[in-house]
């Protein structure tokens, strides 16, 4: 037998009179072990045992409520059988079925709180803990106390400080103004009412919700739950919440105050990407513009139909609002006859961060591009002085693969690959634009503009800072 589960029926077993005893030993927050236990049953039979020898009269009482733990010996046997009990088949299978085990999540005898099935989501709908809304987000919990819900004893309204949790709100506008405890006052700006979700799956319904957007933190009034019939018991620093003996939920003190269990679900996917969804509207092809680099529609489209993607429906007017504000430009340049050899000629640039290093703090990027295939090679660059020294890598690299040698480097007049002497030996050809037109190095210059059209839209999305 599991320890955990004798530990649980030996508590389960004590008498009546031993009802406080049982109650502290159910709601230990740490897992006791028998070992534990028998230390704690030792020390209340002793004390009980203290009791009895100061009150005479009560000693029938008391010895009828005695502990007796047993190790190794039995009070019936006096002789010892060497640490082990033993047990019969009948007696062990009927305390069984007579032992009440309560979980200590749905207050339910039968199971622990382990097995609770309040506690697992149900896709289907079945049972207390089912959605039947299929567009509900079954987002990550958000640990925050300006969205939490907290019971206050002393206030007389419920109170809420984002709009996004009202399922309807009608503005108010008479002036009205709602007293604080630090004789503050703020105003009221609407009226509505509030649905939470415990974590068990019931729903508690608040009617008559003040919008009060200058409060710092949403309150539930516990005068108002006890009016409308909910039961609400605070033993042994745990809270929990009932209403015509169906329970509702619970949740420890801490601090000594009071935060309701409940989920939030209506955290975007633009905070929390890793949040799941059982609608179709997960598919659509918005995410997947945001997860490919904020690619154009048409090659999404083209991915879909390859089955590279998963499939959904592609709408012909769809406008990407990031993409808007991030990839507005001039109309670029007419075509230029292409080289149709590898390795003749080499575009290259060099781009910075805007001052913004990366998370390795290297603040530069240089490109090269093969003007045949359009094959590119990026390099990240503490200093722009690292640049000749990439090259000689990158030159090495596809001399050696293509079994070619670079004829021809295009690049602008930064002068970051003169060095004469080197040039004189690898007899490759320097060529530079002229001052002021960097539309002659324009496949370096549309590189750079594609990596930052692509990494630009990415923060933007994700919130993230520009060191990513």
């Amino acid at each position: 037998m599991d320890e955990a589960i004798s530990v649980v029926v030996i508590i389960d077993k004590l008498p009546p009179s031993c009802k406080d005893f049982k109650h502290n030993l159910k709601h230990n927050k740490e897992e006791l072990t028998l070992t534990q236990l028998g230390s704690h049953l030792r020390i209340e039979e002793s004390i009980r045992t203290q009791e009895l020898d100061n009150n005479p009269k009560g000693k029938n009482q008391v010895s009828s409520s005695s502990v007796n733990m047993v190790e190794g010996q039995s009070s019936k046997n006096p002789k010892k059988s060497n640490g082990k009990r033993k047990f019969n088949g009948k007696d062990e299978i009927s305390s069984n079925k007579k032992a009440k085990l309560v979980c200590w999540n749905c207050n339910k005898p039968g199971h622990f709180k382990k097995d609770c099935r309040l506690r697992k989501v149900n896709t289907d709908g079945d049972g207390p803990s089912g959605s039947k809304d299929p567009e509900k987000q079954q987002a990550f919990y958000v640990q925050d106390d300006d969205v939490a819900w907290w019971v206050d004893l002393a206030a007389t309204s419920h109170i809420c400080k984002d709009l996004l949790w009202f399922k309807e709100c009608q503005p108010i506008e008479d002036g009205s103004v709602v007293k604080m405890g630090n004789v503050a006052t703020e105003p009221i700006k609407g009226l509505g009412y509030v649905s939470l979700y415990f974590t068990s799956g019931k729903c508690l319904c608040l009617n008559n919700v003040l919008y009060v957007p200058g409060i710092r933190k949403n309150l539930v009034s516990e005068i108002i739950l006890n009016n409308c019939g909910y039961k609400q018991v605070l033993e042994s620093d745990k809270y929990s919440l009932s209403r015509h003996g169906s329970f509702m939920g619970f949740r420890y003190v801490c601090n000594g105050v009071i935060r309701l269990n409940i989920n939030y679900p209506f955290i975007s996917n633009s905070i929390c990407m890793a949040s799941t969804s059982t609608s179709n509207n997960f598919y659509k092809s918005e995410l997947w513009h945001a997860r490919l680099g904020h690619i154009y529609y048409k090659r999404l489209k083209d991915m879909s139909k390859m089955s590279l993607i998963l499939a959904f429906d592609m709408q012909n007017n769809e406008k990407c609002k990031t993409c808007m504000l991030t990839k507005i430009t001039r109309q670029p340049f007419k075509d230029v006859v292409r080289e149709s050899k590898v390795l003749d000629l080499i575009h290259s640039d060099l781009c910075d961060f805007y001052a913004t290093p990366s998370l390795g703090n290297k603040k530069y990027v240089v490109t090269f591009i093969d003007d045949a295939p359009r094959y590119c090679y990026v390099y990240l660059l503490y200093s722009k002085d690292e640049s000749l020294d990439k090259f000689k890598i990158y030159k090495q690299q596809v001399e050696l693969h293509k079994n070619e040698l670079i004829k021809v480097l295009r690049t602008d007049r930064g002068g970051e690959y003169y060095d004469p002497i080197y040039l004189e030996s690898i007899r490759v050809i320097l060529q530079t634009t002229t001052p002021y037109t960097p539309q002659q190095n324009g496949v370096a210059e549309m590189k750079n503009r594609t990596l930052k059209e692509m990494v630009n839209p990415m923060i933007s999305y994700s919130l993230l800072s520009e060191g990513f």
